[in-house]
């Protein structure tokens, strides 16, 4: 049987985004709701990127409105967007697909990954 056809990149995603959403599409597939996640995962990485090139362009000190040194707005944002993807590349649980566990969804790597740890635990609890 023959791999569904990758979907297209959403409007408006950036070059990391899109490059993100062909690799983890050619690995795995997503039901609507992981989509949806996988979607706002590319969107944060553009936002990463152009937080990255605001600081790299304007310095991570600024001016503020009484002459003093402030730290751009950005650096913040910058923090809050990178935490924002790793929260959100946790949803996706796409270690299962490093892991070599094949053509599964996300969520039944997850379930897969949950019964490991249950029967790793039920079968140490025999032999003592």
């Amino acid at each position: 049987m023959s791999k569904p056809k990758t979907p297209e990149v959403p409007t408006g995603i950036g070059a990391r985004g899109s490059a993100f959403w062909i690799s983890s599409q050619a690995e795995m597939e997503f039901d609507a709701r992981e989509t949806d996640l996988l979607t706002e995962v590319c969107r944060t990485l553009d936002m990463i990127d152009l937080l990255s090139e605001s600081i790299e362009a304007d310095g991570v000190m600024l001016t503020g409105s009484q002459g003093q040194r402030v730290v751009n707005g950005a650096v913040a944002e910058l923090r809050q967007q990178q935490a924002a993807y790793a929260r959100l590349v946790t949803q996706l649980n796409l270690d299962g697909a490093a892991e070599g566990e094949g053509m599964k969804t996300p969520r039944s790597a997850s379930a897969s990954s949950t019964a490991k740890v249950r029967w790793a635990k039920r079968s140490g609890g025999f032999g003592a």
